[in-house]
């Protein structure tokens, strides 16, 4: 791995670390179960702490699967396509892509900043400040997925390969 650029190392680091936590997320679902049906006595925190680690993991799980290049792609016409109508649709797609997040991870970065200053929380029994935990990750997420976006449309530019290949 320490061949790989560096945003693919983060990005591969990111995933292959936070996926433990939907690990930790089924168990933490298992232990509410049994304290509910089992005790009688359910818990205030589960729930919001299972979101938030399903969420984070999905936040960050788009550069991991896009540096593994494991994105779903509905390829029947793509790959009926010669060598450079492909090159022309990679580069559109990332292009079109990467103008895409820019544009979202500028509005996340704005909300995660809002939601941090006022210290947002959910609001409900325990309280804890999952938006902002959430919205953070979002932005943070949607800016690996831009820079591992960017990263394929260099690779794409200079190297003339397909970056799924």
């Amino acid at each position: 791995m320490s061949d790989l650029p560096p945003v693919d190392r983060l990005s591969r680091a990111l995933g292959d670390r936070l996926a433990w936590l939907y690990l930790i997320s089924a168990g933490l679902t298992c232990f509410e179960v049994i304290m509910d049906a089992a005790l009688g006595a359910p818990t205030v925190w589960v729930h919001d702490t299972t979101i938030m680690l399903g969420a984070t993991c999905f936040l960050f799980g788009g550069a991991y699967a896009l540096q593994r290049r494991d994105h779903i792609r509905i390829t029947f016409v793509y790959d009926a396509l010669p060598g450079g109508a492909r090159r022309v649709c990679d580069l559109i797609g990332l292009i079109v892509g990467l103008v895409y997040l820019v544009g979202v991870g500028w509005f996340a970065g704005a909300q995660a900043i809002d939601s941090i200053m006022r210290v947002e929380r959910s609001g409900r029994a325990w309280d804890f400040p999952m938006p902002m935990v959430i919205r953070t990750a979002f932005f943070l997420g949607t800016a690996l997925l831009a820079l591992q976006t960017a990263q394929l449309l260099v690779q794409l530019i200079r190297r003339r390969a397909q970056p799924w290949q």
